[in-house]
């Protein structure tokens, strides 16, 4: 059981999404008792075992499920043949699994200052992100609710963050170094790159990533201009836009106006 724990901590500080399928409650025979744990990965790979066979593959195709929909889950078996309604075991008795997702803390990793990344700081403690800002004269006084801010250059910088599929790059430092910061993150595995600038400033910048040898497909990857478009003026108004669209990114919303929903609804 220490050993799972152990594989539970080191995927934590990887970074990693994973599941924990736990047995809660087990009746008459089975493989293995309450309390045992499985951990299962997004490429079905498992650490652990929860007694093998039918009853770890109905249990893996649970916890995907649950991986996907990102919503835990309790289940229920019967350790008997299929013809039964059992998952295809001998056993004869009953297990439940609860099936609970671990996930790394979601990161807003701001590169850049100004008024712009002072209302993503504020807006991004509010959604509940931990929050990073990165800029050679960033301070603690000016981006108080920041959980850490670096004032180093920024591929310094960058290397002390470790950016995970959980991190959220917005890259805003008034176009004084959108290449660099560009090129220190472009390539990492955040789930989210964003970078503000209007669309001729965005493609002077990849242009120049592109001469570096940059391939097309990861800076497809950039979300640039950044934001959603609700016709933001002011920096609290473009942040705004900003958090909305790191938000549909990562519930996997439309964008829509939810009044056109009902109007779509009620027509007959």
């Amino acid at each position: 059981m220490l050993e799972i724990y152990q594989k539970i901590t080191e995927l934590i500080d990887r970074g990693e999404t994973f599941a924990v399928a736990t047995i809660i409650r087990a009746e008459g025979s089975t493989p293995r008792g309450v309390g045992t744990k499985m951990i299962i990965m997004r490429d079905q790979t498992t650490y652990g075992t929860i007694g093998g066979g039918c009853l770890e593959s109905a249990a893996i195709s649970e916890a995907l499920k649950a991986l996907e929909e990102q919503k835990p889950r309790i289940v229920s078996y019967t350790l008997e043949e299929e013809e039964k309604g059992g998952v295809g075991m001998r056993c004869g008795g009953k297990l439940e699994l609860s099936i609970e997702l671990v996930q790394p803390e979601r990161v807003l990793m701001i590169i850049g200052s100004g008024h712009i990344a002072s209302a993503l700081t504020r807006l991004g403690k509010l959604v509940g992100f931990k929050v990073v800002v990165l800029d050679p004269f960033a301070s603690k006084e000016e981006f108080p609710e920041a959980d850490l801010v670096l004032a180093k250059p920024v591929d310094s910088g960058v290397a002390e963050v470790k950016i995970t599929s959980q991190t959220y790059v917005v890259i805003v430092t008034r176009h004084q170094y959108d290449e660099a910061a560009l090129r220190e993150v472009i390539n990492s595995e955040a789930t989210y790159i964003g970078m503000v600038g209007s669309k001729n400033r965005v493609e002077m910048a990849f242009d120049t990533l592109k001469k570096e040898g940059v391939a097309e497909s990861s800076l497809k990857r950039v979300y640039a201009p950044i934001g959603l478009d609700i016709g933001a003026e002011t920096p609290g108004e473009i942040a705004t836009s900003i958090i909305a669209e790191i938000i549909k990114h990562h519930r996997g919303g439309t964008g829509r106006n939810l009044a056109l929903y009902r109007s779509c609804s009620s027509v007959q």
